[in-house]
């Protein structure tokens, strides 16, 4: 029996299903306005591949295994840098690396900056009260972090801690925050933790791994998308007067969007103005929704029978977006938006041993530089 829990009300219409203009971007509860994130303000501290390969997995491969995620032949034959930054690796080494090159003890690029907050009201407030950041767009950025261990929005008490380390300069990759340290009141019944961002070998994108190689982004067994650079928004995340009703996966304009439950399709390409491009499937008294789709695949029209794993499009900035980005969503039959971490099971990845010596070599040199003992 399915026990649903968390279900959002009132419920949505389906003939008025919308998305508002601060759908993708984070909003501030102290915040008015919906910062846009201007894109030469993001940044990275990895190399990413120039190109993307549309051969990611084979279109059977949906259900995926504690240990797989998102490889393309690209970051198979082509392994680009793990290591912090270019200027660490040894003046020989090329852009193009074997695995064993990327080992060399790596150093903290001179550009990342540290910041302590401790936290009175919201995280976004007590950002505002540091210098020379932007606590929308940092805030956001940190609760990418914190989302899977606790709730940043009002799960945090007066007192706490929040330690940060982020790149301000600009490169490929919007995430700031390269590593983050959460430090409960004394006295508080919350759980300390502290995440690290790792690219783990052959993955597309770096992803957030705590200190013992377990990755803190929890992935769903059943995804829409097989490569995507991060989550940014969560199910119920707080949008203003309304709650985000699904889960958005930035990635790369043109990354193939697949039916996790199969069924059939319903209606696409309503109320576009907001949803831009989009598909409903209807399956077994649910539906799920894609929105924002750059394309839709030919054949997927109203009534169209389709299995789990088939293609239906691909990612797009279509509708009311800021940035390339999957909006996928479950609803039930009378309109309740579900939590897909609710309706599928889900698990975390860890890192293989190849990767564990330069990463927990990195992660002790972010305690160090933030002063942390966890």
């Amino acid at each position: 029996m399915l026990v649903l829990v968390g279900c959002r009300k009132p419920p949505v219409p389906q003939d008025s299903f919308t998305i508002t203009i601060d759908d993708y971007n984070r909003v501030s509860v102290d915040s008015v306005e919906s910062p846009v994130l201007p894109a030469d303000t993001v940044v990275s501290f990895v190399v990413q591949p120039d190109s993307y390969s549309d051969s990611i997995l084979p279109a059977d491969s949906l259900f995926l295994s504690a240990d797989s995620l998102f490889t393309d032949s690209l970051v198979s034959d082509s392994l680009y840098a793990d290591s912090l930054c270019a200027d660490s690796m040894a003046a020989d080494s090329t852009d193009t690396l074997a695995a064993e090159d990327t080992l060399a003890a790596p150093e903290l690029p001179s550009s990342w900056r540290f910041m302590e907050v401790e936290i009175q009201g919201s995280l976004y407030r007590s950002l505002s009260s540091a210098e020379g950041v932007n606590p929308d767009i940092l805030g956001a950025h940190c609760v990418r972090h914190l989302v899977w261990e606790m709730n940043p929005w009002s799960g945090f008490i007066a007192g706490d801690t929040v330690r940060i380390l982020y790149d301000p300069q600009v490169s490929d990759r919007e995430n700031t925050v390269m590593a983050i340290e959460y430090v409960p009141v004394s006295g508080s019944s919350n759980t300390g933790f502290s995440a690290y961002t790792w690219k783990r070998t052959g993955d597309n994108w770096p992803s957030i791994w705590l200190a013992d190689g377990t990755e803190l982004v929890k992935l769903l067994d059943r995804m829409p998308v097989r490569t995507f650079e991060e989550i940014t928004s969560v199910y119920g995340e707080p949008r203003g007067n309304h709650s985000h009703a699904g889960i958005d996966y930035k990635a790369p304009e043109g990354t193939p969007v697949f039916s996790v439950t199969g069924g059939t399709v319903s209606r696409t390409n309503w109320n576009t103005r907001y949803n831009g491009s989009c598909v409903e499937i209807d399956f077994g008294g649910y539906s799920e929704m894609f929105l924002h789709l750059n394309t839709i695949e030919a054949g997927i029209s109203p009534g169209a029978i389709v299995s789990p794993g088939d293609q239906i499009g691909t990612v797009g900035n279509t509708g009311i977006s800021t940035a390339a980005h999957l909006h996928y969503q479950i609803n039930d039959s009378q309109g309740y938006s579900i939590d897909p971490y609710l309706y599928f099971s889900s698990h975390r990845r860890s890192l293989p041993a190849s990767d564990l010596e330069v990463f927990g070599a990195m992660v002790e040199m972010c305690r160090e530089a933030m002063g942390s003992s966890r």
